[in-house]
């Protein structure tokens, strides 16, 4: 089976007549199958599909990482192109989600439209905390198990319960696993539940599976030396070949990954496409 992963929007662009903004949504052709992985925010999704030629209706289901804005702010004008389509996440995607700045002032950061208004305009939800087999290639992972010891929940995120802010576990950060004849390709979307953890779990969920490809957003953007060393040590000891990420990795993070893994790491910005033959 071929791969082929292109970004549709995030938070670089090198290509002309396309825009960037800071989110993700990646285009995911699995052999004939076809998915959107997260919407980015919605501000440049529109005039992406367009320069990238693709036609969401023949998307087969669309996938959803978790339920901060940024990858999901555009999932009203996917559904508006797409036509009524399957939507796989986890129950806490509609979580009342918040971000927190220094100064004690929280900003609303989850989903921005109500479930039974995107309901309205065909998205047909299956929501569980289990993996659950996308197509023959494809599973979305479920709620990851967090064990490592360096992979901390972040206080900026909070989720509002009973009218009080507590720190959001973010439960509902998945990946998609793809199994290609080189490996599982994990395909995340921020990495909130830790890339180490997620790449654990995807070789138990998948029966211990070689991982060859990681893509997406890893979420050491904000990630002290300890833990970009502990990181990548766990990356060489599981031996994955490839590093395309993007969004929220950062630019210190992504020197690092350079500089250890070379023409294996990728930048993976707008555009770009990650194929595995």
């Amino acid at each position: 089976m071929s791969l082929k992963i292109t970004v549709v929007t995030e938070n670089s662009v090198t290509k002309r007549n396309f825009l960037a903004e800071h989110g993700l949504s990646l285009f995911i052709e699995a052999g004939d199958f076809k998915l959107l992985f997260d919407t980015g925010q919605g501000l440049a999704l529109e005039s992406n599909i367009k320069n990238l030629q693709i036609d969401l209706r023949e998307i087969q289901a669309i996938a959803l990482s978790h339920g901060h804005n940024d990858h999901t702010g555009g999932l009203q004008k996917v559904l508006s192109l797409s036509g009524p389509k399957p939507v796989y996440g986890h129950p806490g995607i509609f979580d009342e989600k918040y971000s927190v700045n220094g100064e004690g002032q929280y900003s609303p950061n989850g989903i921005p439209f109500l479930k039974d208004e995107l309901e309205q305009l065909g998205a047909e939800f299956h929501l569980q905390r289990e993996p659950v087999q996308i197509s023959q290639n494809i599973i979305l992972c479920g709620q990851v198990p967090r064990v490592t010891d360096f992979e901390h929940r972040n206080p900026h995120f909070v989720v509002k319960k009973e009218k009080q802010y507590e720190i959001d576990p973010l439960l509902d950060d998945q990946a998609l696993l793809i199994d290609t004849a080189k490996g599982i390709v994990v395909v995340v979307g921020c990495s909130h539940a830790g890339l180490i953890n997620i790449l654990r779990y995807a070789r138990q969920v998948t029966g211990n599976r070689q991982i060859y490809a990681v893509v997406g957003g890893t979420h050491l953007v904000a990630a002290n030396d300890e833990r970009l060393d502990k990181t990548i040590a766990e990356l060489k000891d599981l031996q994955v070949e490839k590093l395309a990420v993007s969004h929220c990795t950062g630019f210190q993070a992504q020197m690092k990954l350079k500089e250890t893994f070379g023409h294996g790491f990728v930048l993976n910005n707008v555009g770009h496409s990650f194929i595995v033959n």
